[in-house]
């Protein structure tokens, strides 16, 4: 759990800091234009700089999404650079964080994802960007991964970590007829810890152009020369632990909540089984002293009867309506109920008047 709060608390700050790529000197060509937090911290704050071709124009930065769960996925940049005769375009997006499927935890609060690859992971974009556009190129981008694992801290103990990069080049329909092709590339960190996988994806750049490819070298240069603002940083960092301790707090409050609401549960189970199994115990004990009292009152009654037949030299026997009947022991052993209601006593085995019945001696 302790490690789980570790990465996420670090994640936001280091998506953030992969914004910084390196420097470029300002020719002639190029000028410096601001990507600005409007939101973040209370007033306008530039995030980064970064060097644009001269004449082009900008708009939008970064926003926040500070009641997604997931540390990691609540800096939202939406950036984009517009030539003037808006038929090329540089676009920044931000980075995302999630959780890969089939290897995701319930205590961790971000997305959970079939992307395990930074391909698949383009892909995705692609897909909810641009739905129905032609992929015309896939390639691996070991230039990215050998620049991200440079930049990244050394993993944190019991983690293990993959870094991955590519780039994907797209063709889609344009105004007045004409084709688009589109380069989106980034960097994807895997890292696995406590039976978890975590895919980082860094920031998302995006280069288009109508009419044809995109020039790599304008894109590269711009993403040269981005710089992340250091003031900036230090304050996403600070934000991004002070969420994660909050958010763990409340979390482990609610765990505590859930655990005493269990045992309380539990505890009143418990107690409601005892009181059933003691008033079961207390039922079966009465029983078997009413069956004892039964017994013991049926044999006296038994005894009493027997030694009253052997004084008065009778058996008892029971008639068809269960009701007893004496007969002389010296009128015979057996004893025959006629349809009249009349009774007799034989010794006859074979002897069966028509309609009778012959009683059962009581025991």
């Amino acid at each position: 759990m302790a490690t789980i709060r570790q990465s996420l608390a670090t994640a936001l700050t280091l998506a953030a800091a992969m914004v910084l790529c390196g420097t470029v000197s300002a020719a002639g060509t190029s000028q410096q234009v601001e990507m600005v937090d409007a939101q973040g911290f209370g007033q306008p704050m530039t995030a980064a700089t970064l060097q644009v071709p001269r004449g082009w124009r900008t708009q939008g930065g970064v926003n926040w999404q500070r009641g997604d769960a997931c540390v990691s996925n609540q800096m939202r940049i939406a950036w984009v650079a517009t030539s003037p005769r808006d038929d090329e375009a540089f676009e920044v997006m931000h980075p995302y964080a999630w959780q890969v499927q089939g290897r995701s935890i319930q205590m961790n609060p971000c997305p959970v994802m079939a992307v395990a690859s930074a391909r698949a992971f383009l892909m995705a974009v692609v897909q909810q960007r641009r739905p129905g556009a032609r992929v015309l190129n896939y390639s691996d981008r070991a230039d990215i991964v050998a620049s991200a694992t440079s930049q990244a801290p050394p993993p944190q103990n019991g983690m293990q970590r993959r870094i991955e990069a590519g780039e994907v080049v797209i063709a889609y329909a344009g105004s007045g007829g004409s084709e688009i092709q589109e380069r989106l590339w980034t960097s994807v960190t895997f890292t696995a810890m406590q039976n978890s996988l975590m895919g980082n994806a860094g920031t998302v750049y995006a280069h288009r152009r109508l009419g044809g490819a995109p020039d790599r070298a304008v894109s590269d240069r711009i993403v040269a020369s981005m710089k992340t603002n250091p003031a900036w940083m230090a304050k996403v960092s600070e934000a991004s632990q002070r969420f994660v301790q909050t958010h763990s707090a409340n979390q482990s409050r609610q765990i505590q909540q859930w655990h005493a609401g269990e045992m309380a549960r539990i505890n009143a189970k418990g107690a409601a089984d005892r009181a059933a199994i003691r008033s079961q115990t207390q039922r079966d004990i009465a029983n078997i002293h009413n069956q004892t009292q039964a017994n013991t009152q049926a044999t006296n009654d038994r005894i009493q009867r027997r030694t009253l037949e052997g004084v008065g030299e009778y058996n008892t026997y029971s008639n068809t309506a269960g009701e007893p009947v004496r007969s002389s022991i010296h009128g015979g052993d057996r004893v025959l109920q006629h349809p009249d209601g009349t009774y007799s006593s034989t010794s006859d085995p074979y002897y069966q008047p028509p309609g009778s019945v012959e009683l059962q001696r009581v025991r």
